[in-house]
Formats: C-alpha cells, sequence, structure tokens
C-alpha cells in the first residue's frame, strides 16, 4: 500500500516518471549497505525485541507522512528522506524476520515455514494495491495513510505475542571480526556459496526483467492501464501459487538441483513472454514466470537457512539479502538493452543467461560429487 500511494503521490506532485526511480534509489541504497550491518546486530542482540524496535520505527515513518499528508506540506525531498529511512530499516527487518522463521519451527519444517511467509507477502502483494486503489477513489491520501499506521499497529501487537527459546549463541565479539567470521563461512562452505551466486546472479541478470512490464505491456503486447493491471496480476498469482508449490517441497531430495531447474525453466518463460504478441499466452507465460520465480528463490532462501549454525543467520541472510536487493541496479542496464535492441532481443538473452547459468552450476554440483 505505501509503494502504490508513494508512487501515486510522487507522479501526481512531480509529472515525472524519473523522480519515481530517484525514491526507489533513495530506499535501494541503504537497503543494500545497511543490510550486512543489520544482519550482525540480528545475531548480537534479542531478536524479538529488535523487531519490535523495527515494527515501531515503520510505524512511525508511516505516521509522519499521514502528518506531512494532512496538513498538506509535503514536498520531494520528504518522499526522498522517508524513503531513506524506510530502507534502513528494512536493512534490519529483512535478517531478523528470517532468523526468527528458523527459530519457531523445527528443520524438517522450515522449507514450509518460508514458503508460507512468502506466500504472505506474495497475498499482500496482490490485496494490497488493490485496496488502496479502492481507498483512493473515496478517501484523501493522509486518510488512505492512517490505514497503513493502524496496519503496523496491529502488526506490533502480533509480534507481542511471539514467544521463541532463549538463544544462547548470540555473538558478542567486535563488528569486523564478526563480519569476517561470516565471509570465511561462506568461502569455506561450498553450497551456501553457490546459492549467493544464484542470487546474484539472478538478480543482476535475470529477475530485473520483471520490472519492466511496463515496457513489455505497451512496446510489445500494446495494451492499455487494464491490461497491465492483468499482467501483474497474473504474475502475482504465480508468485502466490510458487510459494504454495515450495511448500509441497519440503521432502523433496537434491533441493540444490531443483533450484537450478527451476531457474532455467523460469528463464525459459521469462524470455519466451516477450517474443509472441499474443496477449493470453503472454499472461500464461508471466504466470509461469512468477510462479517459478518464487519457486527457486524461496528454495534458495530455504536452503541458505538450513545450511546455516543458527548464531550465523543474521549475518548470512543479510548478504543475501544484499544479493537480492541489486534487482534495481540489473534494471538499469536492461532498460538500456531493451532501448537499443528491443525488448524481445533483451528478455531472450537475459532467458538464456539463466539457462546458460543453471546449467554451468548443474554440471559443477556432478563434478563436486564425483571428487
Amino acid at each position: 500500500m505505501d509503494v502504490v500511494i508513494k508512487g501515486f503521490l510522487i507522479y501526481q506532485m512531480t509529472g515525472s516518471a524519473a523522480n519515481l526511480g530517484i525514491v526507489t534509489m533513495a530506499a535501494g541504497i541503504p537497503l543494500i549497505l545497511g543490510s550486512i550491518f543489520g544482519g550482525i546486530v540480528a545475531d548480537r542482540v534479542d531478536r524479538m525485541k529488535l523487531l519490535l524496535v523495527t515494527q515501531a520505527v515503520a510505524m512511525s515513518l508511516a505516521t509522519v507522512m499521514t502528518i506531512l499528508l494532512a496538513t498538506e506540506v509535503i514536498q520531494f525531498w520528504h518522499f526522498i528522506v522517508l524513503a531513506a529511512l524506510g530502507g534502513t530499516t528494512l536493512a534490519f527487518v529483512a535478517p531478523l524476520r528470517q532468523s526468527v522463521i528458523a527459530r519457531l519451527v523445527t528443520p524438517n519444517h522450515l522449507m514450509s515455514a518460508v514458503a508460507l511467509s512468502s506466500a504472505s507477502f506474495n497475498i499482500m502483494g496482490i490485496l494490497g494495491p488493490a485496496a488502496v486503489g479502492l481507498l483512493l477513489a473515496f478517501i484523501p491520501p493522509y486518510e488512505a495513510y492512517l490505514v497503513i499506521v493502524i496496519c503496523f499497529l496491529i502488526g506490533a501487537v502480533m509480534l507481542a505475542f511471539i514467544r521463541i527459546p532463549r538463544d544462547n549463541s548470540l555473538a558478542a565479539g567486535p563488528f569486523h571480526l564478526e563480519l569476517a567470521e561470516g565471509f570465511r563461512f561462506i568461502l569455506n562452505n561450498r553450497p551456501i556459496l553457490g546459492l549467493l551466486l544464484v542470487a546474484l546472479v539472478s538478480s543482476l541478470f535475470i529477475i530485473p526483467n520483471s520490472l519492466l512490464m511496463p515496457a513489455l505491456a505497451s512496446a510489445v503486447l500494446k495494451v492499455d492501464q487494464v491490461g497491465f493491471g492483468f499482467l501483474c496480476a497474473a504474475r502475482g498469482v504465480g508468485a502466490l501459487t510458487g510459494s504454495l508449490v515450495t511448500a509441497s517441497l519440503n521432502q523433496a531430495r537434491n533441493k540444490g538441483l531443483l533450484v537450478l531447474v527451476f531457474l532455467a525453466i523460469y528463464g525459459i518463460l521469462s524470455a519466451l513472454s516477450a517474443q509472441f504478441q499474443v496477449y493470453p499466452l503472454a499472461l500464461l507465460l508471466v504466470l509461469g514466470a512468477g510462479l517459478t520465480g518464487t519457486v527457486f528463490i524461496t528454495l534458495c532462501n530455504t536452503l541458505i537457512l538450513t545450511n546455516t549454525p543458527a548464531k550465523m543467520h543474521g549475518r548470512i541472510i543479510s548478504i543475501y539479502t544484499m544479493a537480492v536487493g541489486l534487482t534495481p541496479i540489473g534494471t538499469l542496464p536492461m532498460g538500456a538493452a531493451a532501448d537499443g535492441i528491443g525488448l524481445p532481443a533483451t528478455f531472450l538473452i537475459a532467458g538464456a543467461i539463466a539457462v546458460v547459468f543453471a546449467v554451468i552450476m548443474w554440471f559443477s554440483i556432478l563434478s563436486m560429487r564425483k571428487v
């Protein structure tokens, strides 16, 4: 809801699409740079207490936005500052949430827990924009933001009732030594290093094509805003279905190889979605891409948690968050490529990168097993 309202207000205020990108980067840069710091903190303190603090900060930022809108003093720089503060808060939230999930369930239920967590975000990704669209039709933006504040308050109350086992393995050494320990663990653990490499390559060269859907709808499929809305909905439904599919893979063997299979399928479906000017077919392909993309990302997340000691969850997940958080940066060269060689060719190259990378990693895993 927050993202949709901000985008609506920024474009209404400035009439510039570039300003939307500026605010997005204002949130993305502190998220990328601050994630590792947030991960170290998550491994040093009571995770539930810190999660409540971050919830209170997020609610405070939404309250400030409500006041600025209600008093009609809002300016563009306010969006930039609040986005930067929100990105900084999220840098702490991401590793915290994942490490808490890992302590709420037994290891054999971890994949289902991560998949259900992903499903909840995907459901809200579908319902949130729809809800705020309806709200803005009947109430002013500041009242819609008041609803967001109430949602944060409800979330804080629900978090207060969660109890996790006391953790006696919290890190307590100097920050730089804990950071070095995290990187040493990754370098000495080939499965974790491989999963992080999958996340890094996909976020830079493959997943950014999902952010180019407005261009796909307009330049290739020749549809209006309604058609674009259904395209986004198809991807959201696919992502939600993918979360539920992942939950059913809890007992599957060779999950690392499954990551590569779904990555390759994602690349193929995504590439094909821009090759045909047939809207119903594009809807199906985008839905399939949303499904397979969610499966391989959720599998990556689960395997990293499963193969990491609890005392290092915060640091390793923060590095994973940094890798995944590079998606907006990958959008810049992909957007430039789309302007230069066309969207179909750009999507085709991105899909080929996904398939080739998956094949290389597949043979790398098989060769390590033989050794």
